[in-house]
């Protein structure tokens, strides 16, 4: 005999609002351009041929230099994002240590040869390669490769079902963002970089940086809620409702902070990316609701007012008529949304099962009122935001030794000499 009567639909939430609420934007890394490699070995020659620990560090750097630049192919074509990481923190110091070694012995860092360094942006739709001398830049580069491929690592360890992973990787990357925009960047700028920001890759701009240690760290708690979600058994919806609300929040944030700090640098954005954005935005804002509506109802009571702020997730989890009105954006065929639009489909799906339930049960048992709209005690007015940056620094470097003969410190030097040691006082200080 069946004591327990007939068992209902399954109302628990589905994977899919996992996959939705956990859906990330995959960047690309910078690129160095393959047709022009440097070498600090040739270009130092005549300065460091007296100090045999200051070439094989010249030569060590052109080595881990053509890594980093084969691994950033590597990463945008398989995904290789580990090595992308590998490389850079190898390469790093030791072209910090080239830059400190022209600030402090600007008279003896002349070169044999110029130095052209040659990058394309991760983010830009479109790839273009642009040139400086500035030793500065290349530094700058090569930080922001470390923290694209590690939000790249991110991408791959959330794919993969790993979301703690992915939130710490992303936690990372926010506090190098964090630190090119706040230490790195300001400080180049206010020695004088004498190029526009608009001429630069547009990951070597503080608007940019900025506003991306935000939308990292708004993804990173996109991971932390997919961390809970994933759990087995009933979550801390209420948690998780100012979890939603807080990702919504540090998404505008960002929208609002690369409009008013970078808004030449978003026109070269590709603009499919800020289509999701728009999504998420929406998309956290009614799964707040959601699980708003599904802590009241398991709190055993208000049920009238747990239905009417699930309606309310219902309709905000439809397709907006416009641009300006309520919902998410439309998914065509041609969206880059599509991957998402099953997912979107079987959580509409689930919200109005468990509505038609909810009502089902308060019509016979709980007889509760519903409201017209939520009252203003039971909306959550403020999100939760988590997420911290983690703290980035470079590592303390010592000058390489250089000495030039005294034929080489004579006046009336080669013009293209004294030309490069006018450009290293120019572009490479800190």
């Amino acid at each position: 005999m069946d004591l327990d009567g007939p068992i209902g639909p399954d109302l628990s939430h589905p994977d899919s609002v996992i996959r939705l609420a956990s859906a990330i934007h995959r960047f690309r890394c910078p690129e160095i351009s393959p047709e022009q490699r440097i070498s600090y070995e040739r270009s130092f020659k005549s300065a460091s041929e007296n100090h045999p620990e200051t070439q094989a560090a010249l030569r060590k750097a052109d080595t881990f230099r053509t890594d980093l630049a084969d691994s950033l192919v590597l990463g945008n074509k398989k995904g290789a994002h580990q090595q992308v990481i590998k490389c850079a923190k190898e390469y790093l110091p030791l072209i910090h240590k080239i830059l400190l070694t022209c600030k402090v012995q600007p008279e003896v860092a002349r070169l044999d040869e110029r130095l052209f360094f040659n990058w394309a942006s991760g983010l830009e739709k479109s790839k273009k390669f642009i040139k400086s001398e500035a030793l500065m830049f290349e530094m700058i580069m090569v930080i922001v490769c470390q923290a694209l491929g590690t939000a790249g690592a991110a991408s791959d360890a959330c794919i993969a079902g790993d979301f703690p992973g992915a939130g710490r990787e992303l936690k990372k990357a926010a506090g190098i963002m964090k630190f090119l925009a706040e230490d790195q960047l300001p400080k180049w700028i206010s020695r004088g970089t004498n190029v526009e920001d608009k001429e630069l890759p547009v990951e070597a701009s503080v608007g940019i940086c900025d506003s991306f240690k935000t939308l990292f760290l708004a993804v990173g708690q996109q991971m932390a809620i997919a961390t809970v979600l994933v759990k087995p058994g009933i979550p801390n919806y209420t948690l998780v409702a100012k979890l939603c609300l807080g990702v919504a929040e540090n998404l505008e944030t960002f929208v609002n902070t690369i409009r008013s700090k970078a808004a030449l640098q978003k026109e070269k954005i590709d603009p499919n990316f800020f289509t999701l954005i728009t999504f998420q935005i929406g998309l956290h804002n009614a799964l707040c609701l959601y699980f708003g509506a599904r802590g009241i109802w398991e709190g055993k009571d208000k049920y009238g007012i747990a239905i009417v702020m699930l309606s309310e997730a219902i309709a905000a989890m439809a397709t907006r008529r416009n641009v300006t009105s309520k919902g998410l954006p439309e998914i065509s065929s041609k969206s880059p949304l599509k991957a998402l639009s099953d997912d979107l489909t079987d959580m509409r799906a689930h919200m109005a099962l468990v509505l038609r339930e909810w009502e089902k049960d308060n019509s016979m048992v709980y007889f509760e009122a519903v409201p017209r709209s939520i009252p203003e005690e039971y909306k959550i007015k403020k999100g939760l935001m988590m997420m911290k940056p983690d703290e980035f620094s470079l590592e303390d470097v010592e000058p390489l030794a250089l000495s030039l003969s005294e034929e080489a410190m004579t006046p009336n030097e080669d013009s293209d000499r004294a030309l490069a040691e006018e450009l290293q006082k120019r572009w490479n200080t800190e």
